[in-house]
């Protein structure tokens, strides 16, 4: 299966949750170590000064990391199970509400890519960090981040 029908399945489960349905995050591109989201603000994620609201933009965040991190696994899904166990952002710019639609841009070089799939063969436990960078539709960064995705072998049922 290509990586482009592999994201519009990754993205097919992540519009099943109902935060991503309310934030109306969408898929931009899908790769091994990498996705892009995005979302276009609607007036329920703007805070008083009309930026997009700080969580949003997190869980926007989240979105992006969590989808590159699948992305190294996503033909191992039935044999691990990926979550975030943390996360951090920085704000560097307003995220103007009419400065959308904003993207999330997550990716990790080839390297690390092949050192997630060799500790999942040796069934080893996984944590690494994951980056983020959000702009706006000028390209100019709005926020960096960074989430640790923890990837586990499943048990036996």
């Amino acid at each position: 299966m290509d990586s482009a029908t592999m994201g519009d399945l990754v993205m097919a489960g992540f519009q099943k949750l109902g935060f991503i349905q309310y934030a109306g995050i969408v898929g931009v591109d899908f790769a091994a170590g990498r996705n892009v989201v995005s979302i276009a603000p609607r007036q329920e994620h703007l805070n008083h000064n009309g930026d997009l609201h700080a969580a949003v933009l997190f869980g926007l965040a989240e979105t992006a990391a969590m989808g590159a991190a699948v992305s190294a696994i996503v033909d191992l899904m039935g044999e691990t199970f990926i979550v975030a166990k943390d996360g951090r952002i920085e704000y560097h710019a307003r995220a103007k509400g009419d400065s959308g639609p904003f993207l999330a841009t997550s990716e990790f070089p080839a390297e690390t890519l092949e050192r997630v799939r060799a500790d999942i063969a040796a069934r080893d436990p996984i944590e690494w960090e994951v980056p983020v960078r959000i702009t706006d539709n000028t390209e100019k960064l709005v926020a960096s981040a960074y989430f640790t995705a923890v990837i586990r072998p499943r048990r036996a049922s």
